[in-house]
């Protein structure tokens, strides 16, 4: 019988195995071939975009680890973003230069490795320290920390101060995007080790975990040295992809937008945070070429959108009978909110005082706003809250699996 056991056990312990190269193979295939499918002049801005979206999943997976899984409050993600974006460039302008022009790809590779490097250092340095500290003390101390590296970028001659360093342009889809299998990979098989529950043990209570024995130091700096180090490889890829970098890229803005997408993807959710990065990187990128509107019609719009979340929250607070008619009421509102925004655009377009034009690319940013507002006000944990996309999760939509979700992070 105990060779039966351990006989099941090795054989589960081998699918367990198998099944993760094989995902990651495939995962790894996809990568090449959607840098196959955007190879062409005609595909640059695309390519271009996709690598963006690639290099933000990355972000914001990597600050999941920290914030999501670890339950630490960083807010200065993009200093570590940073470091590995000018190790890339200057590596690349100095000793590495002759690779980084003969062998475009294998310095690539080296410079993602580099700025990983680099950042898990400064990690490592920031964090042993820092991490002693909880909540709103440890967001001041990572507020400083990318405000200080952003200054001294601006102020050293070696790093073209305020005016930037040029890198070389090398863009590669397939590297950028299997940066992001990486990162999301290893945070999601870690949460299925025994280590990765002393991470989850870390975030719902400290106190308890450290009297259970775990090293909750140790965890804090782990996590803190694992995600700036994906940022820093991240970093060094988007130095080449753009083939510039100047301090604006890495200012406190683009912290808080890494840390909007792990809250509005749901803050310990892997997919959450994934899906959050490229809805909130392609939405104001798709609306840089809006048509120049009448200001009535945004004011509508508003409108519209408030008597719909108005709508909608007021059944989230108040209703709880039979889901099939709770959907249906939901549907409802959110059908009211678009006629009255279509209805109240055409009215207030026909007043004198609201017809003046404004360009359409201006409202990128209250649109991102409001839609974080909306989606905070209905469902403030997060899209997907704590839960993940998984094989089970899907042969249980398709109707071929009838156990309870298993692939859940917490």
């Amino acid at each position: 019988m105990e060779q039966g056991g351990e006989g099941l056990k090795n054989f589960q312990f081998g699918k367990w195995i198998g099944f993760r190269v094989v995902s990651f193979g495939v995962a790894a295939l996809l990568c090449f071939l959607l840098d196959r499918i955007l190879q062409g002049d005609n595909q640059s801005y695309t390519r271009f975009l996709v690598s963006l979206a690639g290099i933000y999943v990355t972000l914001a997976v990597s600050l999941n680890l920290i914030n999501g899984i670890t339950g630490q409050f960083s807010i200065g993600h993009a200093a570590f973003y940073q470091i590995g974006a000018y190790t890339g460039a200057v590596l690349a302008g100095g000793m590495f230069a002759k690779l980084a022009t003969s062998q475009p790809l294998l310095w690539l590779v080296l410079a993602a490795i580099f700025g990983a490097i680099t950042a898990g250092i400064s990690g490592f340095i920031v964090g042993l320290p820092s991490l002693r500290l909880r909540g709103d003390y440890l967001a001041v101390v990572t507020l400083g920390i990318g405000e200080i590296v952003n200054i001294i970028a601006k102020n050293q001659k070696a790093l073209g101060e305020a005016y930037g360093l040029a890198a070389n342009k090398i863009e590669s889809v397939f590297l950028v995007s299997l940066l992001a299998v990486i990162c999301i990979a290893v945070s999601r098989n870690l949460l299925k080790t025994a280590h990765g529950l002393a991470f989850l043990a870390v975030r719902e209570d400290e106190i308890a975990s450290s009297a259970m024995g775990v090293n909750v130091t140790k965890i804090k700096v782990t996590a803190f040295v694992l995600g700036s180090a994906f940022a820093g490889a991240a970093g060094a890829l988007y130095a080449h992809t753009k083939g510039f970098v100047s301090p604006p890229d890495f200012s406190m803005d683009v912290s808080f937008l890494i840390l909007t997408m792990v809250v509005l993807g749901g803050t310990g959710s892997i997919t959450g945070s994934v899906l959050a990065a490229v809805v909130l990187f392609i939405i104001p990128e798709k609306m840089r070429d809006l048509k120049p509107v009448m200001m009535g019609a945004p004011i509508g719009v508003a409108i519209g959108i408030i008597v719909g979340v108005a709508l909608l929250k007021k059944i989230q607070d108040n209703y709880h009978g039979p889901a099939l008619k709770r959907f249906g009421m939901n549907v409802g509102s959110i059908a009211i909110g678009i006629v009255m925004a279509k209805l109240m655009a055409t009215l207030l377009v026909k007043i004198p005082a609201l017809q003046h034009m404004i360009n359409g690319a201006s409202f990128r940013m209250p649109a991102l706003a409001v839609t974080l507002v909306v989606l905070m006000l209905l469902r403030p944990q997060g899209v997907f809250a704590h839960h993940e996309f998984s094989w089970s999760w899907v042969q249980k939509l398709l109707g071929r699996k009838s156990v309870p979700e298993t692939e859940v992070a917490a």
